[in-house]
């Protein structure tokens, strides 16, 4: 039995600290940028004998409104019944007005950041979710001069099924504290994975109540280094403390292809979406009940590898 290690590598938090560094130093310096350009004004009762030059124009620090969209159709647009963009590490929230029609909707003019589309529908909540293996939660607003594989640039490779079979082993063989623990997505390169976890506990816990269970779900995120694959940041998402009897009643699907839109600097077009909702949830990836469940939307909080395990 594998056990849980709390001296893993802080190669993961180091790059998170990284990226933020980095895209602080560029607000800054396009602060003091702006500030060079800005002529300083005579005194009062003086003129500047000479004119000065125009600044040169300076290139845009992000794209145009009309590029920095979001756009695409739903489907059967009957079964939306409110729909939304979620930038997680800001904790914004977007409302979407949807065709009743046609299905399709329309955002414009979004800040930089990764966006995620939920939608409620009659059976309940379907959660797009981002499973690129990303080294932190801000790597859509470094700008393309300023990526490297290690921050910011997407991973190459594939993730194999000899890869795969090791990260769910350590997923399934160390000990926990939940006694049920489900993958709901796998994703990933030839040395980068991200994993979608439902972790729940339905047995006897200390301060227990009636038929309370705890339900868990969060993101783990792996690199593989010597040959090793060992996880470097977690990603919680969801916690619930409730009655196992209402849980059940929950419909609520996290699915991948409605998740990790990035607008960034170099975006030449809107995002396009095209998306055909279940008529039920799918079983693989989430709840199968018929009720929206409770959501609150929170920034999910991030550890690096040891804090949380």
């Amino acid at each position: 039995m594998l056990r849980c290690g709390t001296n893993r590598a802080g190669g993961g938090g180091i790059a998170i600290r990284l990226a933020l560094l980095i895209v602080l130093a560029i607000y800054l310096a396009a602060g003091f940028a702006a500030a060079a350009e800005s002529p300083a004004k005579p005194p009062a009762g003086q003129t500047d004998e000479k004119k000065a030059a125009p600044p040169a124009a300076r290139k845009p620090d992000q794209p145009p409104a009309a590029v920095r969209a979001i756009r695409g159709k739903l489907g059967p647009p009957d079964r939306v019944k409110e729909a939304y963009l979620l930038e997680r590490a800001m904790d914004l929230k977007i409302p979407l007005k949807v065709d009743p029609k046609t299905g399709a909707f329309e955002s414009s003019g979004l800040r930089m950041g990764t966006y995620d589309l939920v939608v409620i529908t009659p059976w309940g909540r379907l959660e797009g979710i981002d499973m690129e293996p990303k080294v932190s939660e801000y790597d859509a607003l470094i700008p393309p001069e300023y990526r490297t594989e290690e921050i910011g640039l997407t991973p190459q490779g594939d993730l194999g099924q000899d890869d795969k079979k090791a990260i769910l082993r350590i997923i399934h063989e160390v000990k926990r504290y939940e006694n049920k623990i489900r993958e709901l997505a796998i994703r990933g390169a030839a040395d980068r994975a991200v994993v979608l976890v439902e972790l729940a506990m339905d047995e006897d816990f200390v301060g227990r109540k009636g038929d309370e269970i705890t339900w868990r779900v969060e993101q783990w995120y792996y690199d593989k280094k010597y040959e090793a694959w060992t996880t470097f940041r977690t990603r919680f998402l969801y916690r619930y403390r409730i009655s196992k009897a209402v849980w059940q009643t929950w419909g609520w699907q996290f699915e991948p292809a409605l998740g990790g839109f990035n607008i960034t600097p170099d975006l030449k077009e809107p995002v396009k979406i095209d998306f055909t909702i279940p008529e039920k949830p799918s079983p693989e990836k989430g709840l199968t009940g018929n009720q929206v469940p409770p959501v609150k939307e929170s920034p999910p909080t991030s550890t690096e590898a040891g804090d949380s395990k």
